[in-house]
């Protein structure tokens, strides 16, 4: 059994860190969409790395145009939100270079997306991460990292 594989088996019910960075909870953060959990119910991750893994095994099902988020269905419905930086009056997709596809498969710590370094300059290397899951009243949220950063790969939350 290799590492990934170990590691899903024992991650039932959790989603991880796609990169490694400081916490933040939902309520600190300074955009109100999603401090006031009006898209859903989760945390941030203020990011210290230019690459995103994938935080749970699922389908990659939506990349926004403008590739500064994407939405993951895992296989018993929830709906995860990455949004990769927030107050950005229009984010560059030449910032983002994706390595999957929409309606892609991917297992936990597969590699889903690598910033730019003009990205990383632009926002002092504070890139705000919500890792939000949508549908928040099927799939509540049990327990939450208590930790106040974060290494890549490691459990951020748990849900029911």
């Amino acid at each position: 059994m290799n590492f990934f594989t170990r590691l899903l088996k024992n991650k039932k019910n959790t989603v991880c860190a796609p990169a490694c960075g400081k916490v933040i909870r939902l309520e600190n953060i300074p955009d109100k969409a999603f401090a006031n959990k009006m898209v859903g119910d989760g945390l941030a991750i203020e990011i210290t790395d230019n690459k995103l893994v994938a935080p749970c095994e699922g389908i990659i099902s939506v990349i926004a145009n403008t590739k500064h988020a994407f939405v993951m269905t895992l296989p018993n419905g929830l709906h995860l939100l990455v949004h990769i930086g927030i107050n950005r009056a229009k984010p560059d997709a030449n910032n983002f270079q994706y390595h999957v596809k929409a309606g892609d498969y991917v297992s936990l710590g597969a590699d889903i997306v690598t910033l730019s370094d003009n990205l990383l300059k632009v926002l002092n290397n504070k890139v705000i991460t919500p890792i939000i899951v949508c549908n928040y009243e099927s799939h509540p949220i049990k327990t939450f990292t208590t930790a106040s950063s974060v290494e890549t790969g490691k459990t951020i939350f748990t849900y029911k």
